[in-house]
C-alpha cells in the first residue's frame, strides 16, 4: 500500500485583536483579513470590519506607552459624552456609538501591521488601547431603503470637516489681536500659521464662511475649494478604499466622478458632483428644500445649519471661559456636563448648564466630521433622502461625527492659536508688500 497523502492544511490568520461587547459579552475574534485600514486623524484610528459593516475607533498613544494610558474610564467617558452631542442634532444625522473592550496578543504585532498603510506623518502614535468604540460602516448607506428602491454600482462616502462657521465680532477680534485689520475668519488665518510652520504647502481655497452662509454660489465656491485643495478636511471613498484626499492624486477621484456623473468630460462631471455634495448639505430632513434663489437662509432640518447652531455655543461664551483650567488631560468641564445629563433626563436640561459648559459643546462641534454616504439608484423615488442631478438619482444619507470631548485646556489654546495665526497673517501681508 502506498503512503496515505497527508491533506494540506488551509494556512488561517491568527486573531490580531478580539472585540468584547460591554453591553452583552459578544465576543468577536477578528483576524488580519477581517481588518481594513480606514483613516486616521491626530487622536483616532479608525479599522474597518467590513463582515460585521461596523468600523473600530481606536485611541492613539504615544510609542511604547502603557496600555492603561488610554483608559476604559476614558473611553467611556467620550462614548457617553458622544451620545449627548448626537441628542443636539436630529437624529437622522447620528450613529450609536458602542463601547467595546479589547483583547490584543501583541501590540507590537499589531502596529508593525499597521505601519504598511498608515501615512509617515502619522507614526508618531501607536495603538496601545485595551478599549475602542464601534460604530455602523458609513461607508455603506445606513438608510433603510423603501422595498421598491434598487440601487446600483459602488457606495460612496465623503467627509467634509467644515470648520469654524462664524466669524468674531469686531470687539472679540481687537480684544485677540489689536494690531489685526483683516477681516479674516480664524479658519484662513490659520492658514498662514500652518505656512509658517510647514504644515501646508499652499493656502487652502476654501473658506468656511462661504459654505455656511447659505447662498447657493458661495457654497458652490467653497466646495470647490475642499475639493482642490483637500488638507485633512476633504476625503472621498469608494467601497470602503479611501480613492481622493491630501498628497493623493485625482486619478480615482477623476474615476469615481465619471462613474456617477457619467458626462465624459471632467469639467462636467465635477460640476454636477458639487451640485449633489451642496443639495445634501442644504437638504431640509424636516421635508423642506433651500429657496432656489441665489441669496438664502439654511433651512433649520439642514445638516449645516444644525452644527453652525452648536458652533455658536463657543462664540457666545468664550469670553467667560478664561478661568478654565490649562491642563492638558483634564475633563472637568466635560464632567460637569455628563453629571448634569445624568440627573437630568428632561429635554430642557441643555438650559440648565452655565456658558463654560455650553462652549465646550461647541467647541466639539468646531471641529465635527460631515459624513455624506452615496449610492445610484435605478429610478427616480420621491424619498426625501434621494437627489436628483443632471439626470442622474442619488440616494444619500447624513452623518455628524467626530464628536470628541474637549479638555479644559482648550480655550486657552484656542485663543493662543487665534491670535499666532492672525500674527502670521500680519507678516505674510508686511512681507508680500516689502517684496
Amino acid at each position: 500500500m502506498g503512503r496515505s497523502k497527508r491533506r494540506a492544511k488551509r494556512k488561517t490568520s491568527a486573531v490580531i485583536l478580539t472585540i468584547v461587547s460591554k453591553s452583552d459579552g459578544t465576543i468577536v475574534n477578528v483576524d488580519r483579513e477581517r481588518l481594513v485600514y480606514r483613516a486616521e486623524g491626530n487622536a483616532n484610528l479608525v479599522l474597518a470590519i467590513p463582515d460585521l459593516r461596523q468600523v473600530l475607533r481606536l485611541r492613539k498613544s504615544q510609542p511604547n506607552a502603557d496600555q492603561r494610558s488610554t483608559s476604559i474610564e476614558q473611553v467611556i467617558m467620550v462614548t457617553e459624552y458622544g451620545r449627548i452631542m448626537s441628542s443636539l442634532f436630529s437624529e437622522a444625522f447620528t450613529i450609536e456609538p458602542r463601547l467595546v473592550l479589547l483583547r490584543i496578543p501583541n501590540y507590537n504585532a499589531l502596529n508593525k501591521w499597521l505601519s504598511q498603510f498608515r501615512p509617515s506623518a502619522r507614526c508618531d502614535k501607536e495603538i496601545r488601547c485595551r478599549a475602542g468604540i464601534l460604530y455602523p460602516d458609513l461607508a455603506v448607506l445606513r438608510c433603510d431603503l423603501p422595498s421598491d428602491v434598487q440601487v446600483k454600482g459602488e457606495t460612496y462616502c465623503v467627509e467634509i470637516k467644515p470648520k469654524q462657521g462664524w466669524i468674531f465680532s469686531e470687539s472679540t477680534l481687537k480684544a485677540l489681536y489689536p494690531d489685526s485689520k483683516a477681516k479674516l475668519c480664524r479658519f484662513c488665518a490659520m492658514q498662514y500659521l500652518k505656512l509658517v510652520k510647514k504644515t501646508i504647502k499652499r493656502v487652502s481655497n476654501y473658506c468656511p464662511i462661504d459654505l455656511f452662509s447659505g447662498d447657493r454660489d458661495r457654497m458652490l465656491k467653497a466646495l470647490r475649494g475642499l475639493v482642490e485643495t483637500p488638507q485633512n478636511n476633504f476625503r472621498m471613498w469608494r467601497s470602503g478604499q479611501l480613492i481622493y484626499g491630501d498628497a493623493m492624486d485625482s486619478a480615482g477621484f477623476r474615476e469615481a466622478l465619471e462613474d456617477t456623473m457619467c458626462q465624459g468630460d471632467f469639467s462636467k462631471n465635477l460640476h454636477n458632483f458639487l451640485q449633489l455634495l451642496l443639495e445634501a448639505i442644504i437638504m431640509d430632513y424636516t421635508g423642506e428644500n433651500v429657496p432656489t434663489g441665489s441669496h438664502s437662509l439654511l433651512p433649520p432640518g439642514s445638516i449645516l445649519k444644525q452644527i453652525l447652531d452648536v458652533q455658536l455655543f463657543a462664540r457666545d461664551n468664550l469670553s467667560i471661559t478664561d478661568e478654565s483650567l490649562d491642563e492638558e488631560q483634564s475633563f472637568g468641564n466635560v464632567e460637569k456636563i455628563l453629571t448634569m445629563r445624568r440627573q437630568n433626563e428632561s429635554e430642557d436640561w441643555l438650559s440648565l448648564l452655565d456658558g463654560v459648559a455650553k462652549y465646550f459643546l461647541g467647541a466639539t462641534a468646531l471641529d465635527c466630521s460631515l459624513m455624506m454616504t452615496f449610492q445610484k439608484v435605478t429610478a427616480r423615488d420621491k424619498q426625501r433622502q434621494t437627489i436628483c442631478v443632471a439626470g442622474e438619482e442619488f440616494i444619500v444619507s447624513m452623518t455628524v461625527m467626530d464628536l470628541d470631548p474637549k479638555a479644559d485646556s482648550h480655550p486657552i489654546k484656542y485663543v493662543k492659536q487665534t491670535r499666532m495665526s492672525y500674527k502670521a497673517h500680519r507678516d505674510f501681508v508686511v512681507n508680500s508688500t516689502e517684496s
